[in-house]
């Protein structure tokens, strides 16, 4: 029987005695394929994994094993495939015995991370890895310059890669540089890979100078979807550092999207795309560092819209240019919320939200139009006026509260920015937003990442007698004028928190428990013609 991962020191002392025959220890070097399909496998030593005479080398973990180091050692599958799939509550878990001088640079605590190498640009080797916890992987100051990336995973040259419900936390890239070629990724450095899907991952507490989370150089086909980077920290792209090569305009370049980025602490998104690619239906608040998002590498055809970025602080950026985007590209950008994000110790009037420089006279302007931003740096189709979101933080920066979901950036029914984004760029949009809702409604869209109903199709003339108190807290009263009606309510994200048949012509829901933010409620007619109206509802 796999291992659940347990958090109670009782429940492990338990299992120790009753799992013991099914540990294996390992180290050294191994050839062709390889399976480790045992509760715990203890790494004695670094491992090397070689082809074989047919050429062959591949690592194969199997559901609800924890590989743990018992020392400063690494994994290494060299000219080969890796696979690492494990399943909901039956995560395969990589971590470290010793921990305990983890944060000094040059102690070797910790773990020396997974290594997945070819030599080739390209190879037809494969890497997936569904459902794993990479933590307390490292690389100390002054390791050898082929040792210094990826404190968490490397991968190289490899044809393909899938990263799904992954979580990487505490992993550290201690050996800072100026330079990405230096150095790079705190607990992912990849390079010269085919094409890359991450997705449903989660980032947080890792460390390094440039790609806190990720470091991504080479790249011609990559998706990030439906990841969350939250208190990372360093220098450039604390969540994503992407160099991408040169690219045609007609290829499928990069994609980054329905992301929830808060609490990091150095330049959010590092963005070197050549080429063309899209970030949109992102939510990045309360981060502090250099400008957000920084999209530096020019000739860029890239598309910046749909993305809410507010209350991020600024280190004052090029002496306090584009504390939320800053570009010397040729992107398109708009339907962007750009607001509320200013610099350290001072908060000028005139912040510019979204700032273009020319670092070289070569460098053609970028489009920008139809943003909402706390000041007019947005041009045309712009606005310059609060948001009003459902329940933001009353902050600038990580030092604030950014705990909250993501769906609490939704925009309230009095938002100036609903139905006024620009629609002429309608191939690009997605079918949903990041909640999942649909992305245009009747012809329209919003301005930022998340679409709010339509408004227009809520009658409240018909709507039930009462729903009271609206705005709430503890419980939330529904009062129609039809007898055993039927009353569901969903949240943001469609997620249905309640239903139940209304005896009479009232009932109660108790809401202490649920989130604050804004819900949606329904009452269905039971009798002989079936009616239906709606609402919306908010808890405070």
């Amino acid at each position: 029987m796999k291992k659940i991962r347990l958090h109670t020191l009782f429940a492990l002392l338990l299992l120790a005695v009753t799992l013991s025959a099914q540990t294996i220890e390992v180290s050294g070097e191994y050839q062709g394929a390889v399976l480790w399909d045992a509760d715990t496998v203890k790494l004695m030593g670094d491992v090397n994994i070689e082809p074989d005479e047919t050429g062959l080398s591949r690592l194969t973990i199997t559901k609800g094993t924890w590989v743990i180091a018992e020392g400063y050692y690494r994994i290494k599958v060299h000219n080969g495939s890796f696979f690492a799939q494990g399943m909901d509550k039956y995560a395969i878990v990589f971590t470290a015995r010793d921990t305990t001088d983890f944060y000094n640079p040059t102690a070797e605590s910790g773990w020396h991370g997974i290594h997945l190498l070819s030599d080739q640009s390209n190879a037809q080797d494969t890497v997936v890895m569904e459902f794993c916890e990479v933590e307390f992987g490292k690389i100390v100051t002054g390791a050898p310059e082929n040792e210094r990336f990826g404190a968490g995973v490397e991968v190289r040259n490899k044809k393909f890669c899938h990263f799904a419900h992954c979580r990487f936390s505490q992993n550290r890239n201690d050996h800072n540089t100026s330079s990405p070629s230096g150095s790079g990724g705190g607990a992912m450095y990849v390079l010269n890979p085919g094409s890359v899907l991450m997705e449903y991952c989660t980032f947080h507490g890792n460390y390094a100078w440039w790609g806190a989370s990720a470091t991504l150089g080479g790249l011609r086909h990559f998706t990030v979807h439906d990841c969350e980077f939250y208190n990372n920290s360093g220098h450039y792209g604390t969540a994503l550092d992407m160099h991408v090569g040169e690219l045609s305009l007609s290829a499928q370049g990069p994609q980054v999207y329905n992301n929830y980025i808060h609490g990091n602490h150095g330049s959010t998104l590092y963005l070197g795309w050549e080429g063309v690619g899209r970030l949109h239906d992102n939510v990045i608040v309360n981060n502090d560092g250099y400008s957000p998002v920084l999209g530096t590498t020019a000739p860029n055809y890239s598309h910046y819209y749909n993305n809410t970025i507010v209350n991020n602080q600024s280190e004052g950026f090029l002496n306090g240019r584009g504390s939320g985007i800053w570009t010397n590209g040729q992107q398109k950008i708009y339907n962007n919320i750009v607001y509320g994000n200013d610099e350290y110790d001072f908060l000028p009037l005139n912040m510019p939200q979204i700032h273009f420089e020319r670092m070289d006279p070569s460098h053609p302007d970028p489009t920008i139009f139809s943003n909402c931003v706390s000041c007019a740096d947005g041009n045309e189709g712009s606005i310059c006026e609060d948001p009003q979101f459902v329940q933001p933080t009353e902050g600038i920066g990580s030092e604030y509260d950014h705990s909250t979901t993501a769906t609490h950036w939704a925009l309230l029914e009095t938002s100036p920015c609903l139905n006024v984004g620009a629609t002429n760029m309608s191939q690009y949009y997605p079918e949903t937003d990041f909640a999942g809702n649909p992305r245009v409604i009747n012809g329209r869209i919003d301005f930022g990442a998340l679409e709010a109903p339509d408004w227009d199709a809520v009658d409240e003339e018909t709507a039930p007698s009462c729903v009271y108190p609206n705005p709430g807290k503890d419980e939330l009263h529904v009062l129609t004028d039809w007898e055993n009606a039927f009353v569901v309510v969903y949240d943001l994200n469609g997620k249905m928190m309640f239903e139940r048949q209304i005896q009479g012509y009232s009932t109660t829901v108790v809401t202490e428990d649920w989130p604050s933010g804004m819900y949606f409620w329904k009452v269905v007619s039971t009798g002989s013609a079936t009616l239906v109206k709606t609402g919306k509802w908010i808890k405070e």
